[in-house]
């Protein structure tokens, strides 16, 4: 018979254990194919961000940029009342001081992000 009608090799092949294993067969394709759509998926909206995330970058490099002239002009600003020393040293300890403070609340905010919420008291 032809390929959609009913098999000529028995009844063997309509059997619980042939079902089940076409069943499985078919499910491993389906369970393929999706993989293979997710990722053409993925890679596709990938191409589509390049672009935008090429221009992230370098909008944070020319912000840090920014951030050393300024703090390069600080230092000439102070240099004249404090000295050359005085003014670096002021400067790099209130960077460091902000830059601590940021990463100070950047550990709390992960903390409370990661916190496990039924924790008995």
């Amino acid at each position: 018979m032809d390929e959609d009608g009913p098999s000529e090799e028995g009844p063997e092949d309509d059997s619980i254990v042939a079902l089940f294993a076409r069943l499985v067969d078919d499910a491993e394709r389906f369970v393929r194919a999706e993989l293979k759509l997710y990722r053409a998926t993925l890679f596709a909206r990938l191409v589509e961000v390049r672009s935008a995330v090429i221009m992230l970058l370098a909008s944070l490099f020319l912000a840090q940029s920014a951030m050393i002239a300024l703090l390069v002009g600080l230092i000439v600003i102070l240099r004249q009342q404090l000295g050359a020393i005085g003014a670096t040293a002021a400067v790099f300890g209130g960077s460091m001081a902000i830059a601590g403070l940021l990463a100070w609340v950047a550990m709390i905010k992960i903390r409370q992000a990661t916190d496990i919420k039924d924790k008995p008291r």
